[in-house]
């Protein structure tokens, strides 16, 4: 397993240049970004009417954890976390100065790409499909991390189902990592898929890394810059070509949800025939991650209609007005 030198960061040294999203599902983690819970989405039966909802509580996606302050480290263990399962390759950790600590939650490494996968050729790379037009080039980087990484996503999804055994508190499960955008998007995205939500709320929910992201969004981009990303471009397009890597744009997963169909016929046949899942366990995934609508305080209807067609300010406004009507109820 990977050792590094753990790293100390003042809460000075993350400067903000946007607020955080304070509407659901992000929960507000100080020095944290991008962080939300994956619960609270319809599930459509077969005749396409929501009645369940997928469960929250028991997985969480974000940023890395290197600038979280200790309030930011409380609030992660009042979530119930208990397992923060770090996504990213040896040479991203060492370049940063290591990884982060966090007493009362297990740090368990399972990057998406070996070394040998991450050399600066490959990651120069994948930076330009990350930033390319279109759909083509972010589609290929994101079925290579669905292929790469399939060994890590059913170590993580085997230690669900593993916790989720007898009737003891489910614990929750922290993913990530580095913006919690691509790598741990694509992941969550599908597994939404498979438990059944429908393909266009799915490719909203990838779109809020966007707000997710808003705060730290000039930290990631001065990184990239700094790295020599898109150099020969000039700094003028190398920097947009940086902000277009640190987003999240709808038609990306429009588009990867279409390759999922053509390349394994659904979700469903990469559980199985990449992640190795039997039908046994991906039936037990789908229990474990599905409740009733009427269990927990999932996301309307209304709201989810709403959601569907809106703009990103607009989305904001929906769940924000569903929060609020809770909150006097």
């Amino acid at each position: 397993m990977l050792s590094a030198k753990p790293v100390e960061v003042s809460p000075s040294q993350a400067p903000s240049h946007a607020p955080h999203p304070d509407f659901a599902p992000f929960h507000i983690i100080p020095g944290l970004s991008n962080f939300r819970d994956i619960g609270g989405w319809p599930i459509s039966t077969p005749s396409h009417t929501p009645t369940n909802r997928v469960r929250k509580g028991i997985l969480f996606r974000g940023s890395d954890t290197n600038r979280i302050t200790p309030e930011g480290e409380e609030k992660l263990r009042k979530l119930g976390i208990k397992t923060d399962f770090d996504l990213r390759s040896k040479q991203q950790i060492e370049k940063t100065g290591g990884y982060r600590e966090i007493p009362g939650i297990e740090r368990r490494w399972t990057p998406v790409f070996a070394e040998e996968q991450y050399t600066e050729e490959a990651a120069r790379k994948r930076y330009e499909l990350y930033a390319g037009e279109g759909t083509d080039g972010i589609v290929t980087a994101f079925i290579e991390i669905l292929t790469a990484g399939a060994p890590m996503f059913r170590t993580v999804l085997q230690h669900v189902l593993t916790s989720a055994s007898g009737d003891a508190p489910r614990p929750a499960v922290f993913m990530h990592c580095t913006t919690g955008n691509n790598r741990t998007g694509v992941f969550i995205s599908l597994l939404l898929l498979l438990l059944g939500v429908p393909p266009d709320v799915v490719a909203h929910e990838y779109t809020l890394s966007d707000a997710g992201l808003a705060p730290t969004r000039h930290i990631n981009v001065e990184r990239l810059l700094k790295k020599g990303a898109f150099e020969e471009y000039g700094l003028q397009e190398a920097r947009r070509k940086c902000e277009r890597m640190v987003g999240a744009r709808k038609e990306s997963m429009e588009a990867l949800v279409a390759e999922v169909k053509g390349r394994w016929n659904g979700p469903e046949g990469y559980f199985r025939d990449e992640v190795g899942l039997t039908g046994e366990k991906i039936g037990r995934l789908r229990e474990v991650f599905t409740e009733e609508e009427a269990d927990r305080d999932g996301l309307s209807n209304g709201t989810i209609d709403r959601f569907r067609e809106a703009s990103n300010a607009d989305r904001e406004a929906a769940l924000n007005e569903e929060a609020d009507a809770k909150g006097s109820s």
